[in-house]
C-alpha cells in the first residue's frame, strides 16, 4: 500500500450550512481509486474559534485575541478498511443553542471549521477541512416602525427625521424608510448621507466596535422640498448576516445618518436583522408591494406580476412589465417593453462625448439633448425609410421626465422616480400600457422588405389565424402558441417562432420551437442531425433539411425555401412537437391545437 493513500472526501449537508440549536445530519462521500485495507478510523471534528486582531504601530504583527468556543470530535470505525470505489458515511452534530453564527468583520471573525482525518496504519493520514456557514434558527418577531430625530448638536441648522418601515427585518429583505427635513430647509448643505453598516463589538477584547459599511444612499439637498419626506431603500446583500450577542463578539446593524459626507456628527437608527426563515408579524415591504400589485392590476385592468413586478400585459407584438426598481435610495419603477427583433440595427442611448453635435431628428425635441438614436437598416432592403419621425415621436411621447431610457431592435426600457401611492402607480401603469399599444401599432405598420412585399397579405393572414405577432420588417411571426393535452389531462403550451435571416439579398426562413421547461436528452440532437433515424422526423426532412437542438429545450429548423405563404410551414412544424414528446416518452390525447 502506498505511503500516501489516494482518496477524496466531500461533506454533504442540507443547504451546506449548520443550524444552531439543532441536530445537523449529513453524509461524507469518500472516493478511493484503490483499496485502503489499513484504514482504521475516520475522525471528524467541528471547531469554532472567535478571533480579533489589534494592530500595533510599534510592532509588525500587533496583538491577536482568540477564543475556542467549540471543539466536538466524532469517530467512525472502519473494521474492513476502505474498498475501492465511492462510499457514503452518515454523521451528525448537535450544535448548541448558545453558539454564535458565522461572522466576518474588520480584522475579526467567528469561524466554524469541519475537518476530517482518515487514520491509516503505516501511512500518512489524508486530511480535509472546510469552513461552514453556521446560521441561527428562525425566531418569532414583530415588525416595528421606528422614527428617529437628529439629536441636539447634530447640526447647527438642520433637524432630520428618519423613519424606517420596520426596524426588524430578515436578512434577505430590503430596508425601506423615509427621510425628511423638519427644520433648516434653507440651510446650505450638499446632501444627507445614509449608510447601512454592520458593527462588530469585540467583547472578549477591548470592547471596541468595528464598522463595515454595506450600502450608502445619498440624497442631494436639491431633492428636498420643504418637509416632504423622501423615500429610500437598502437592498439585501450577501454580506449582511444577522444580529446576535455573545460573550466574544457581538454583531449589530444600524443606519448612520450624516450631512455632507460625515463632515458633521452622525446619529444612528438601530436595525435588528434575523434569519431569513423567521416569520415576522406585520406587513413587510414585499407583502406591501404584492398588495400594491393586486390593487394596481385591479384598477388598471392589467395582470398582477410576481415580486418585484407590479403588473404585466401585452399589446399586439409587444409584451410589457412595470417593475419595482429602487436605485440610489429613491423609489423608482422600471417599464420594460419586449418585442421580436425589428432588423433595423437601432440603438437609443444617453448622449456621450463621442456623439458631438450629431442630431437625432427621429427623436422628440425634448429628448434630443439627453439621448442619441442610431437607426441603420440594411442598405437597399426597403423602398423607403422604415421608421418615420411621426411614428417614433408618438411611441416616445411623454418620456421627457424619465430618469433614463434605452431602446434597441428588441426592447424599450425607461425608469421613473415615483411615489408609492396607489393612485400614482395606477396612472403610471396606464401610461405604460398606452405606450405599449402605440409601440405595437408602430411595429405593425413597418414595411416589408422590398423583395417580399408581395408576400405581406399571406403573412398577415397566417399571423392572425395562428394568434402570433407579426414583425413585418424582418419578417417574423413570433409567439405562435401550440397546446397539447396529455392523457392525464395536463395541458402544455409551447411557443413557435417563424423568423427570417438574410444573406445579402437572399432571405432564409427558420422555425424555432421553444419547449419551455421541457428538456430533451442528448440523443435528440443526434436524431435531429440525422445521425440516428427517428420515424416522426423523417417526413419533415423534405421541408426542413437542417434541424438542430440549441441547448436542451429549443429546436431550430431551416426551411428548404422561403415561403410565400407560411401557413404550410407552420403546420409542418407541429410535427416537431409530436416528435419532442415522443422522445420524452409522453403520451398525448390529441395533436397540437390552437
Amino acid at each position: 500500500m502506498s505511503l500516501f493513500p489516494e482518496c477524496t472526501l466531500e461533506f454533504s449537508l442540507p443547504g451546506n450550512t449548520l443550524v444552531i440549536g439543532e441536530r445537523n445530519e449529513g453524509r461524507i462521500h469518500l472516493d478511493a481509486p484503490e483499496p485502503i485495507p489499513d484504514a482504521r478510523h475516520l475522525f471528524l471534528n467541528l471547531r469554532t474559534v472567535a478571533w480579533a486582531r489589534y494592530e500595533d504601530e510599534d510592532e509588525d504583527e500587533g496583538e491577536e485575541v482568540s477564543r475556542e468556543l467549540l471543539n466536538v470530535p466524532a469517530r467512525m470505525d472502519l473494521p474492513d478498511g476502505i474498498p475501492a470505489g465511492r462510499h457514503d458515511y452518515p454523521f451528525y452534530f448537535d450544535v448548541p443553542a448558545w453558539l454564535p453564527p458565522s461572522m466576518q468583520g474588520p480584522a475579526c471573525s467567528i469561524e466554524h471549521v469541519l475537518s476530517a482525518r482518515l487514520d491509516v496504519d503505516g501511512a500518512v493520514d489524508p486530511r480535509w477541512q472546510v469552513r461552514l456557514p453556521v446560521r441561527p434558527p428562525p425566531v418569532p418577531a414583530a415588525r416595528t416602525t421606528a422614527v428617529i430625530r437628529s439629536p441636539p448638536g447634530f447640526h447647527h441648522a438642520l433637524v432630520i427625521d428618519v423613519t424606517v418601515t420596520s426596524s426588524v427585518v430578515t436578512e434577505d429583505e430590503p430596508i425601506e424608510g423615509q427621510v425628511a427635513l423638519r427644520a433648516g430647509a434653507s440651510a446650505k448643505f450638499d446632501a444627507v448621507v445614509l449608510t447601512f453598516a454592520r458593527l462588530a463589538t469585540i467583547v472578549m477584547g477591548k470592547g471596541d466596535s468595528r464598522r463595515t459599511d454595506l450600502a450608502v444612499v445619498q440624497i442631494l439637498a436639491g431633492q428636498f422640498r420643504g418637509d416632504k419626506p423622501i423615500a429610500f431603500h437598502f437592498l439585501p446583500g450577501v454580506e449582511r448576516g444577522v444580529s446576535f450577542r455573545s460573550d466574544h463578539i457581538d454583531s449589530s446593524f444600524a443606519i448612520f445618518v450624516a450631512v455632507d459626507w460625515a463632515r458633521t456628527p452622525s446619529f444612528q437608527v438601530p436595525i435588528h436583522v434575523v434569519s431569513r426563515e423567521s416569520v415576522l408579524e406585520g406587513e413587510g415591504r414585499i407583502e406591501r408591494l404584492r398588495r400594491l400589485a393586486q390593487e394596481i392590476a385591479s384598477r388598471s385592468g392589467l395582470t398582477a406580476g410576481e415580486f418585484p413586478v407590479f403588473v404585466r400585459g401585452r399589446e399586439g407584438s409587444v409584451s410589457f412589465t412595470l417593475t419595482d426598481a429602487p436605485r440610489g435610495g429613491l423609489v423608482r419603477v422600471e417599464a420594460t417593453f419586449v418585442f421580436a427583433p425589428l432588423g433595423l440595427d437601432m440603438e437609443l442611448r444617453p448622449r456621450g462625448g463621442l456623439d458631438g453635435l450629431r442630431g437625432s431628428l427621429l427623436l422628440p425635441t425634448n429628448l434630443r439633448d439627453r439621448f442619441f438614436l442610431r437607426c441603420e437598416p440594411p442598405e437597399g432592403r426597403f423602398d423607403e425609410a422604415p421608421l418615420g419621425e411621426e411614428g417614433l415621436h408618438s411611441a416616445l411621447a411623454g418620456l421627457a421626465s424619465v430618469d433614463d431610457v434605452s431602446m434597441s431592435d428588441h426592447h424599450l426600457t425607461f425608469h421613473l422616480t415615483v411615489t408609492d401611492e396607489v393612485e400614482h402607480l395606477v396612472q403610471i401603469a396606464s401610461f405604460v400600457a398606452a405606450r405599449a399599444k402605440t409601440l405595437a401599432e408602430l411595429i405593425a405598420g413597418l414595411p416589408f422588405p422590398r423583395a417580399l412585399v408581395a408576400h405581406r397579405p399571406a403573412w398577415e393572414a397566417a399571423a392572425r389565424e395562428r394568434e402570433g405577432a407579426l414583425v413585418p420588417s424582418v419578417p417574423t411571426i413570433a409567439d405562435v402558441p401550440l397546446a397539447v393535452r396529455t392523457l392525464a389531462g395536463e395541458e402544455h403550451v409551447f411557443r413557435m417562432h417563424l423568423t427570417t435571416t438574410w444573406k445579402g439579398d437572399v432571405p432564409q426562413a427558420w422555425v424555432d420551437l421553444d419547449l419551455g421547461l421541457l428538456t430533451l436528452p442528448e440523443s435528440a440532437s443526434r436524431a435531429l442531425s440525422g445521425e440516428t433515424e427517428q420515424a416522426l422526423l423523417e417526413p419533415l426532412r423534405g421541408m426542413f433539411p437542417e434541424m438542430r437542438l440549441v441547448g436542451s429545450s429549443l429546436v431550430r429548423a431551416r426551411a428548404s425555401r422561403f415561403p410565400e405563404d407560411p401557413r404550410a410551414l407552420l403546420s409542418a412544424a407541429e410535427g416537431l412537437v409530436a416528435w419532442a414528446r415522443d422522445v420524452r416518452g409522453e403520451r398525448r390525447v390529441d395533436a397540437p391545437y390552437r
